[in-house]
């Protein structure tokens, strides 16, 4: 028989529907949680040419670092991380050993590019070769290089060799790195090699950056600053907490006003292991001596720190990278006639630490008898390392006076003299080394007042009105690191540079040779 839907009975059509209505819903299945994502982050900074192992006093001569031995610890680093990892640079990288000068930077790029480094930010000794060297280290390399404070003079366009952020993807994980170059740039750079650039401070730079990388879908974002900081307590376990900090790089991370994950920084040269707030912030040694790592687990919206440690690279620990070593024993191979040449033979080992020190004095005598000047000022900052004792050869030499700047002879007044010896004590010990002269200093008066008196060799005390003349690295005598004074003096270029004078001077001298004593800064009350 042959129903229509009109001839339905209505009672069947009613039970059908109550049926429906009253079956219990079918639940949809609950979304599984989502896996938490995990990010390794492995930093150095202030590598500063160091592509061939070393053995310091600090590791106990025991061999470490160099780009092969590094780039092993980096795999290793990254082998034992059921996530992603990613290698920093935090700046300072080019400049400070033969076997990178020579080749104007060359050879720790090609390093770099084997090692796997993923950023660099921008540090302040990027820029002793010019701006256009330093474009074409830009173009060499497989990586970006990081700068969102730096900018056209003027604009607000960033130079067209560098970026502000970048985006790395690596198994799932979408990482936002920010970089700044060194705010202060402009103070420890000569003029004309950062010409039309500005630098700008931090905090503002990353704050713009980070909201651009958060837009772009970042998991996480790092900050990589060639800014750093300095603690009083640092720590000697690669995991202990630093205590009693304090620097610039603390107070840009205070002055942010957005999230971030993670900052590394640089240029102090300082084991940094603390906290700003909520925000981990690590700092590692120069010169491949450490790297840090940390761990980031990021899970309900949520990001927290599962693993901090700042660890010395020992070549013992390893097998070198075989690709990276190829890559570095081919520079190697290029330099080793010179850098391997025996100059000197030192009585004693002469460190770079303290106010004053033996080779802080040989080297003021060498540009003051270089340059046939009255006296000669070098700032700490251009001694780059310590001599050992015993034979030293030319490539040792190269890392303590690296920089190639250029001798003048320097006619200031003792007015401004005296200003410029002002500034090295400004902040209470001497951070300058002298010859030529005696200075007297009260530590506790007055920045700016600390200065008793100033006295030349010769027993005459240099008055305001007075002219002396000095020797001086072009560096100094255009007014960097704060010696403004001396930049206004009547200058004489020697065509002479720092180290060719300093191993003429030191070669002279009876073998082995002794660094004469500290005294020349003499404090009083």
């Amino acid at each position: 028989m042959n129903f229509s839907r009109s001839t339905a009975p209505r009672a069947a059509v009613f039970a059908i529907l109550l049926a429906g209505a009253c079956a219990p819903a079918v639940q949809s299945p609950a979304p599984a949680p989502q896996a938490p994502k995990r990010l390794r982050v492995v930093h150095t900074n202030d590598v500063h040419g160091r592509i061939l192992p070393q053995a310091p006093r600090s590791s106990d001569r025991r061999v470490v670092g160099g780009g092969a031995v590094l780039a092993a610890h980096f795999d290793s680093a990254a082998a034992q991380f059921p996530g992603a990892t990613i290698f920093l640079s935090a700046g300072d990288d080019m400049q400070g050993t033969a076997i990178s000068n020579l080749s104007w930077g060359r050879a720790t790029i090609a390093a770099f590019n084997a090692m796997g480094y993923d950023a660099a930010a921008t540090g302040n000794h990027e820029f002793d070769w010019g701006q256009d060297t330093l474009r074409a280290r830009v173009r060499e390399s497989r990586f970006p290089w990081l700068a969102a404070n730096l900018f056209v003079a003027g604009t607000d366009r960033h130079p067209e060799w560098v970026r502000p952020y970048t985006v790395i993807e690596r198994r799932g994980v979408r990482v936002g790195v920010v970089g700044i170059a060194y705010p202060n740039t402009p103070e420890v750079v000569v003029a004309q090699r950062i010409a039309g650039l500005e630098f700008r401070p931090a905090a503002p730079a990353i704050d713009r950056a980070v909201r651009a990388v958060r837009a772009a879908g970042a998991d996480f974002v790092v900050v990589s600053m060639h800014v750093g900081a300095e603690c009083r307590l640092p720590g000697t376990a690669p995991e202990e907490e630093s205590r009693e900090c304090e620097g610039e790089l603390l107070e840009a991370v205070a002055a942010l006003t957005e999230p971030v994950d993670l900052v590394v920084g640089g240029h102090t040269h300082e084991r940094v292991l603390t906290r700003v707030g909520d925000v981990p912030v690590v700092e590692g040694t120069p010169y491949t001596t450490a790297f840090s790592v940390t761990d980031l687990e990021r899970s309900g919206g949520r990001t927290r720190v599962t693993y901090r440690a700042v660890r010395t690279p020992f070549a013992d620990q390893v097998t070198p990278d075989t690709a990276v070593a190829r890559v570095v024993g081919e520079w190697d191979a290029a330099v080793r006639p010179l850098t391997r040449r025996p100059v000197v033979t030192l009585a004693d080992t002469l460190s770079n630490q303290g106010a004053e020190r033996p080779l802080g004095n040989l080297l003021a005598d060498a540009f003051r008898r270089g340059t046939g000047a009255q006296a000669s000022i070098i700032n700490n900052g251009s001694i780059r390392r310590g001599l050992p004792g015993g034979a030293v050869d030319y490539g040792v030499l190269y890392e303590m006076q690296p920089f190639q700047n250029p001798l003048y002879r320097v006619e200031v007044s003792g007015a401004q003299l005296r200003a410029a010896l002002e500034n090295a004590v400004s902040g209470g010990r001497p951070t300058a080394h002298v010859s030529g002269m005696t200075v007297a200093y009260d530590s506790t008066a007055p920045s700016g007042r600390r200065i008793r008196s100033v006295r030349l060799d010769d027993g005459r005390e240099v008055g305001d009105a007075d002219r002396v003349t000095l020797g001086l690295s072009e560096f100094m005598a255009q007014g960097g690191d704060r010696y403004t004074s001396l930049a206004g003096g009547t200058r004489t270029p020697l065509n002479r540079v720092d180290l060719d004078v300093f191993i003429e001077y030191i070669r002279s001298l009876p073998q082995p040779l002794r660094a004469p004593a500290v005294g020349r800064w003499r404090a009083v009350r």
